[in-house]
């Protein structure tokens, strides 16, 4: 990628993420790199294909993070992606605030999201199913539970840059989303495996303090 595209990319990012998608015209993103706005238009004809850029480099960062712990999907690999995966949350934060508009408004974002979203649950639900083979979880107690629990743990985490806005408040700490998206995962522990679970998070989250 050429310096001119990268800045481009990198200005309206800053911008969406502080004005949202909706008002940032070319022109504004031109300014803030500095540039003409011919010149712009030359490497990005219109708004639509830098979203749709951002979109993938989004994804691309969230697979590589992803990449490494696919082989084990283990509750200590799960937590240590907690921080970098929020990481990429708070970079590309337009896109969880103003995730209906831009899903609405770029049916090609959609549909590769679409895609995105059901591989996250069932990499979660891969996590439960190897946890339930381990006994650190029960098994399932009726046809369908562990999906709805990856989901909702999806959620937690998915959401949670849009659940601050609404409700005004700051960023939680580290600790705080972690225990959002693990409170709903306690529940269906085996009594060996929140022993397990208690002992590993934490020094899991030791080692990274």
């Amino acid at each position: 990628m050429s310096k001119t595209k990268q800045k481009i990319l990198d200005a309206s990012r800053k911008l969406f993420n502080e004005k949202g998608v909706s008002p940032i015209t070319l022109r504004d993103i031109a300014e803030k790199v500095g540039i003409s706005i011919g010149n712009l238009a030359y490497h990005y004809k219109n708004k639509d294909y830098i979203i749709l850029e951002l979109f993938e480099n989004m994804e691309e960062e969230k697979t590589a993070i992803l990449s490494g712990v696919q082989q084990i999907p283990s509750f200590v690999n799960i937590d240590r992606q907690v921080a970098p995966l929020l990481d990429i949350s708070k970079k590309y934060r337009f896109f969880f605030l103003d995730s209906v508009q831009i899903l609405r408004n770029y049916p090609l974002i959609a549909e590769k999201h679409k895609a995105y979203i059901n591989d996250s649950i069932k990499y979660v639900k891969a996590v439960l199913d190897y946890s339930v083979g381990s006994g650190n979880m029960k098994p399932e107690e009726e046809e369908g539970l562990y999906w709805r629990l990856a989901t909702t743990a999806w959620m937690n985490l998915y959401f949670w840059p849009a659940h601050m806005a609404i409700r005004g408040k700051q960023d939680p700490t580290m600790s705080e989303v972690k225990n959002m998206m693990w409170d709903v995962i306690r529940p269906y522990l085996t009594e060996e495996g929140r022993a397990n679970f208690n002992k590993k998070i934490k020094n899991v989250q030791h080692a990274s303090s």
